[in-house]
């Protein structure tokens, strides 16, 4: 009974689609609203005064009476829009029938409102998702407009990002919400099947509670989906069709099966499909995977799916840490995609005692995607809970000491410097503890003290024949204290050597690093031009890592650029980015020495600034 919200886009590209074709199916998961804006589809593609009747053919008593249903909506309706709502109850039989009449008609057009796919020559799928949170934020505004005033709008947001824009689902909030504080709600949503239902709401029995809205799609899956739907649910978040096989095959589930498996859950809306830059991936929405949960648990297969999951995302790291060195934007784009996995199979592994090894091995997420703060958590928590000694242990300190320098915690990494000397009386993973005292002495200010350590760590790395993380990035530190120092031109001569390395072992990542510091010598030598050209080249590889911190020194060395070349204006809106990057970013980072050379802008920053993404398209336009 509220009113429509939402969906003019939709409405706008079916209505147009609609010049073109003659059958659409509004597909989507249970409660996301295909009806609603099936109807509002039809009263804008057959206008007042004509008449439309809806068939609805979860009420027709089986296949022999939909013949009959279907001809009396034809009878009713006084345009030629014949609309068909839950089709899924008789897919077949609805597929074959629309085939027909569209065959005996030509002017006659369809709109088909399905959980599933008809699947016949001509027809176009529409799947319909949930809410923007804008949107979903004025339903559930719309119907609670006499109990939620007094909410804070940042609590109501949170109720609807935690619904998933689902408007059944805030609908039946909207209830709940005139009994209990929104606070009190927000934390029930923990187990919200429980918790959205409205037994005295009109319509369709299905949509009076979310389980029983979901469970009618369960009902129409055949028993190869349902062990599917409930094993799938260990996964957090998106998900590729290798690691879905990995952890739901057995004897009843071939992985020769899968492809049918998932087309079939894709087409019942079950599992939603999408392109990415890493290939096909699905997602279960959030209800849908508390469901499969649910059936799991009576299954009695919890445990050993989610040991399945952790070893499958165990082997991906270490296939990721292997490859790294010449497969770095591949990789990082995959890690990415797979971070609530990763975050999943990290919380298995700390309560099966392999949370160390996953932690250090997980180094390329936290170092050079920029997931510091993440990385730092899980790996204090990792050496906390596994106190034994070994190579799993040396290396998630070294690892955990990178992190901390990273975040500007100094203290912290010496700290953990020491417990690695200590765990490693062989040495082995000296190398590395060198390196990275070094790098800490370089922020302390140590530049001499860095500079020979920095040297001693390649060496012995270049001897272990370890390119990265070890070689490599050991020319950025000796680079920037070599600029500290006053030293350009060895600076520059350490950086052209870097640079050719990195060519040679294929390193973007370094490389962005080496390039941003070649932009700080060209500068202080006088050469403007090759500094922005290098400055730019640095941002543009940090984008492809969406290296946050990266961005924010190249945007801010941009901008001391552009200051520097006269264009105040710019220059003091790409450091005002860069300070309010920082600010969010914490803590004490390894700033530009350049910048200590370039004299003050004058001016005041603006106090409303681009955001990051924004500012570094700016940054990385030609002057």
């Amino acid at each position: 009974m509220s009113a429509f919200v939402g969906r003019r886009d939709e409405i706008a590209e079916i209505t147009a689609l609609f010049d073109r074709v003659r059958l659409v199916t509004l597909s989507g998961a249970g409660g996301v609203g295909k009806t609603r804006l099936g109807l509002e589809l039809a009263r804008t593609l057959v206008p007042e005064p004509a008449v439309i009747d809806v068939a609805e053919l979860a009420q027709v008593g089986g296949p022999q009476a939909l013949a009959p249903a279907v001809t009396e909506a034809l009878a009713l309706s006084t345009g030629s829009l014949l609309v068909l709502d839950t089709c899924e109850a008789l897919v077949d039989e609805v597929a074959s029938l629309v085939s027909e009449l569209l065959a005996a008609d030509s002017e006659l057009r369809v709109l088909a409102i399905s959980r599933q796919s008809l699947a016949v020559p001509g027809e176009h799928l529409w799947v319909l998702g949930g809410l923007p949170t804008q949107d979903a934020h004025a339903l559930l505004a719309d119907i609670g407009d006499t109990w939620l005033p007094g909410t804070p709008p940042e609590t109501l947001t949170e109720v609807c990002d935690r619904l998933e824009g689902l408007p059944l689902a805030i609908e039946l909030a909207a209830v709940r919400l005139r009994a209990m504080p929104a606070e009190d709600f927000v934390t029930a949503l923990d187990d919200r099947l429980a918790l959205l239902v409205d037994e005295d709401r009109q319509g369709p029995s299905r949509h009076r509670a979310l389980t029983t809205c979901i469970g009618w799609s369960h009902q129409l899956c055949t028993e190869r989906e349902r062990l599917f739907w409930a094993r799938v649910s260990v996964f957090p978040g998106e998900f590729d069709l290798e690691a879905a096989t990995y952890v739901c095959r057995d004897d009843t589930l071939r992985a020769q099966d899968m492809v049918d498996v998932v087309t079939g859950l894709v087409d019942k809306s079950v599992l939603l499909r999408r392109e990415t830059v890493a290939g096909v991936r699905f997602l279960m929405p959030g209800a849908t995977r508390e469901f499969g949960a649910g059936w799991l648990a009576l299954l009695g297969q919890q445990e050993e799916v989610r040991l399945r999951h952790h070893d499958f995302y165990l082997a991906l790291a270490r296939n990721a840490e292997r490859e790294w060195p010449r497969r770095q934007v591949r990789w990082h784009r995959r890690l990415r995609l797979e971070a609530a996995n990763l975050a999943q199979a990290l919380e298995t592994g700390l309560e099966a005692g392999t949370g160390l090894e996953l932690a250090g091995t997980l180094w390329i997420l936290w170092v050079c995607c920029g997931m510091h703060a993440e990385g730092r958590g899980y790996l204090d928590r990792a050496l906390a809970t596994d106190l034994r000694r070994g190579p799993a242990r040396t290396r998630a300190l070294w690892v955990c000491a990178w992190t901390a320098s990273l975040q500007g915690d100094l203290l912290g990494a010496e700290e953990r410097l020491s417990e690695c000397r200590e765990a490693d009386p062989g040495g082995h993973a000296g190398a590395y503890v060198t390196q990275l005292a070094a790098q800490v002495a370089a922020q302390r200010g140590q530049a001499d003290r860095a500079v020979l350590g920095i040297r001693a760590a390649r060496d012995r790395h270049h001897s272990a024949g370890r390119s990265f993380p070890g070689l490599l990035p050991g020319y950025a530190v000796v680079a920037a204290c070599l600029l500290t120092l006053g030293d350009v031109e060895d600076a520059i001569g350490v950086l052209v050597e870097g640079l050719d390395l990195c060519e040679t072992y294929e390193d973007l990542w370094t490389r962005s690093h080496l390039c941003h510091l070649r932009a700080q010598a060209d500068y202080l030598r006088g050469d403007l031009a090759a500094a922005g050209e290098h400055a730019r080249e640095a941002l543009r590889t940090a984008r492809l890592f969406d290296d946050r911190t990266a961005q924010a020194a190249g945007i801010e060395l941009l901008g001391a650029l552009a200051v520097a070349e006269r264009r105040a204006e710019e220059g003091l809106v790409l450091l005002a980015a860069a300070r309010d990057a920082w600010a969010a970013l914490g803590g004490e980072h390894l700033r530009p020495p350049l910048l200590a050379s370039i004299p003050a802008p004058q001016g005041t920053l603006p106090t409303e600034v681009l955001s990051l993404d924004t500012a570094t398209n700016l940054a990385l336009r030609e002057p």
